[in-house]
């Protein structure tokens, strides 16, 4: 063979080849738009259970955790306030005056606080009890 007509022969070879290929990608690409609001919309359902599934394997752990969190924090500062009260307690005949009057407010102050800590985790584990409750029902 002669290599013009080699040459002939293979480009006109991937001319047809080419022109093959964009009518093919053209047909799959009008196919696809006919067909893309059906996945859409299966991609949107999908998606929403997919969320619905999540909450309710994830939902009562995170709930049960972040009760227990706050009921813990609670049990922290409950311990705090006991050892600053407990020194306080030590410190009760400096009421009115003396060297250690000055530590004895403080310690006052600082129980008083960790208790208010205490008290307000605890009302606040309590109040996320009662709102799951709430809409359970």
């Amino acid at each position: 063979m002669e290599p013009d007509r080699v040459g002939r022969k293979i480009g006109v070879g991937f001319r047809v080849a080419s022109g093959m290929l964009r009518d093919r990608a053209s047909q799959t690409t009008q196919s696809m738009q006919q067909q893309a609001p059906a996945y859409a919309e299966r991609a949107r359902v999908a998606k929403r259970e997919g969320k619905r599934f999540g909450q309710s394997i994830w939902g009562p752990f995170a709930h049960a955790g972040s009760v227990l969190w706050l009921e813990v924090t609670g049990l922290f500062f409950g311990l705090f306030g006991v050892y600053f009260a407990q020194n306080a307690y030590k410190l009760r005949q400096e009421w009115h005056a003396g060297p250690e009057h000055t530590k004895f407010i403080v310690y006052c102050a600082i129980t008083l606080v960790f208790l208010y800590f205490t008290f307000s985790s605890f009302h606040n584990a309590r109040r996320k009890e009662k709102l799951k409750r709430e809409r359970a029902r």
